[in-house]
């Protein structure tokens, strides 16, 4: 098993896909960085803090397109190269197979949706301090803000794995994770508006809670939320993923 893990993180740090993002989304961190100091009013406005938080509202746009983009062209694209089976003929279980890429999917997708926001805050930090808050310690609220970012990483990677790895077209599924990822809280916000059940379920979904992960004091159930809903449903798309794996048919 070990292995197996480190043979799909390596070909994820070979995959172009991933090099290209980690360098495009380097470049986008630095340029933010540089824009928010230079044209605000007052470039003391602009630190540690604050490119965290701008960091973090850029985020909800890259993490929808690195799960796209490494989802189509890391998972996907297996089943065109016939590397996907290959791997199946190893000798190693279904089970393994799938927990090694998703692990490997999801550690990458976890390095990509932070590299926006460490940049920011880092750029912020250097030029004009760390900064504070007045309800809550800042590096209490730095770490427990890139923690909730890691976790809903992971819950997201989950959820698009269990379609990108058994579609076996890249193009199906770079198109089909965007325009659900790009429209599906607009789709649910008119949806709540017209069936409470629905509001409920969107509600206390990783995507509506996602956009809520800079909040500077939650509330106790709030922060139960944000914490067991993303753990919950790694551990569901984890066992949806692993059956329908084992159930699809590899040429």
């Amino acid at each position: 098993m070990t292995n197996l893990l480190r043979s799909e993180l390596y070909k994820l740090q070979r995959d172009p896909s991933f090099r290209t993002l980690c360098f495009t989304l380097t470049a986008v961190g630095i340029l933010l960085s540089a824009a928010l100091y230079y044209m605000s009013s007052n470039h003391k406005i602009f630190s540690g803090i604050a490119g965290l938080g701008y960091g973090v509202q850029v985020n909800v746009l890259v993490l929808k397109i690195a799960l796209a983009i490494v989802g189509g062209f890391f998972l996907s694209g297996e089943h065109g190269l016939g590397i996907m089976k290959i791997t199946a003929a190893s000798g190693y279980s279904r089970k393994q197979i799938y927990a090694a890429k998703l692990t490997a999917y999801s550690m990458g997708i976890i390095f990509l949706s932070l590299v926006v926001p460490v940049i920011c805050t880092a750029a912020g930090s250097l030029l004009n301090g760390f900064g504070t808050l007045q309800d809550i310690h800042p590096v209490k609220y730095l770490f427990r803000t890139l923690a909730l970012t890691v976790l809903y990483a992971a819950a997201f990677a989950s959820i698009v794995a269990v379609f990108a790895i058994s579609t076996t077209v890249s193009g199906v599924t770079v198109g089909a994770v965007l325009l659900v990822m790009l429209f599906f809280d607009t789709a649910s916000q008119w949806l709540s508006g017209k069936w409470a059940f629905y509001k409920f379920l969107y509600e206390h979904s990783v995507f509506k809670l996602f956009l809520e992960i800079a909040s500077h004091e939650p509330t106790a159930y709030q922060l139960i939320l944000l914490i067991f809903i993303p753990a919950a449903t790694i551990l569901l798309f984890v066992w949806v993923g692993m059956m329908t794996f084992g159930k699809m048919e590899i040429r």
